[in-house]
């Protein structure tokens, strides 16, 4: 049996379609009669699917839609439009959205195309898990044979003193390397929105990014900070990990790095900062780009989707050959300051 939310501020319109779901003894439905209710339902249960009208007062079934997203629930989602401009449904599409449906007068039709869409997004949702588990098994036998390999690499060159074998072998080394981070990578970008996102305190997170890096040879200065919480992906460490993994890979010479916060009328801008040689104005855009960056172009495009996650953007806005610096928006909802 399929567990179903619809959100509808149209009585008549749940009841016909709760009758029709529940007809095809697939379906068990609840329903909701704005999407506010609806946040509160899915506070305490959880759906196979959520179906929601786009145009309901208040709070839109697009706004229900994104809250949701960022609170990282990932059920199924299918939007019910009307005859509005086809924007909407773009925009239901971009925000998540599965599959949307056209509501019209003759119930029957619709309502049909609308339990063929149920099956196939909660099919899709099963098809998502098994792949999940399919990828997690792969990535530790690539990464035990990377290990293996790796060893090899070791032993060959323990048994020469051949200037081109060894001169192989460690090209060979940053090979294995790459691979080994590609495999990493893959593994962060699946995890993000698995979880949900919750409030964690910035100055330990960044701190703690530091100590699994070895960044002895850089200051780090953290600037107004330390009373902040921001709701975001639990991969938020994952962020400040890459920009500072990022600073001593390209920076160069770079001995300083500071983070610091100011307010953007509500909202908050964490400013990161460093004394390297910067990013080039025509490549501000591109760093964000998987495989436009340097190496292999990952850390700062799996930043943009982790940040993004709760509606936190981020740009580069320093001056080449003045260090870069880093500007990260976040809503004025999604940071608060402890007591």
């Amino acid at each position: 049996m399929i567990s179903v939310l619809l959100v509808d501020d149209e009585p008549d319109l749940l009841e016909v379609a709760k009758l029709h779901l529940e007809r095809s003894g697939d379906f068990s439905v609840d329903t909701c009669h704005s999407a506010r209710s609806a946040l509160s339902t899915l506070a305490e249960r959880r759906y196979d699917a959520i179906i929601a009208d786009y145009a309901m007062p208040v709070m839109t079934g697009l706004e229900l839609l994104k809250e949701l997203k960022a609170r990282g629930d990932f059920t199924p989602f299918i939007m019910l439009t009307g005859t509005g401009p086809e924007d909407v449904v773009i925009d239901a599409l971009n925000a998540g959205a599965m599959f949307y449906l056209r509501k019209g007068k003759n119930y029957d039709a619709p309502f049909s195309d609308l339990i063929h869409k149920i099956h196939l997004a909660v099919r899709q949702r099963q098809s998502d898990r098994n792949m999940q588990i399919f990828s997690a098994i792969s990535r530790h036998d690539l990464l035990n044979k990377v290990a293996a390999l790796t060893g090899y690499v070791e032993l060959v060159r323990a048994h020469t003193d051949d200037s081109t074998i060894l001169d192989y072998m460690a090209k060979q080394q940053v090979i294995l390397g790459t691979i080994r981070e590609q495999i990493q990578f893959i593994e962060d970008y699946e995890k993000i929105g698995v979880q949900k996102p919750c409030w964690q305190p910035l100055a330990p997170i960044i701190r703690k990014a530091a100590s699994l890096l070895q960044a002895d040879t850089i200051t780090l200065t953290l600037d107004g900070i330390e009373d902040i919480e921001i709701f975001s992906d639990p991969l938020l460490l994952k962020v400040f990990y890459n920009l500072l993994d990022n600073t001593l890979r390209h920076g160069r010479h770079i001995t300083n790095v500071k983070i610091s916060a100011r307010k953007n009328g509500d909202d908050l801008v964490i400013i990161y900062e460093d004394d390297g040689v910067g990013i080039a104005a025509a490549d501000k855009e591109h760093v964000f780009i998987r495989g436009k960056g340097k190496k292999t172009g990952l850390g700062l495009f799996l930043i943009r989707q982790i940040l993004s996650i709760t509606g936190i953007t981020i740009s580069e806005t320093g001056v080449a050959g003045k260090g870069v610096r880093f500007e990260i928006l976040v809503p004025d909802v999604r940071y608060r300051l402890l007591e």
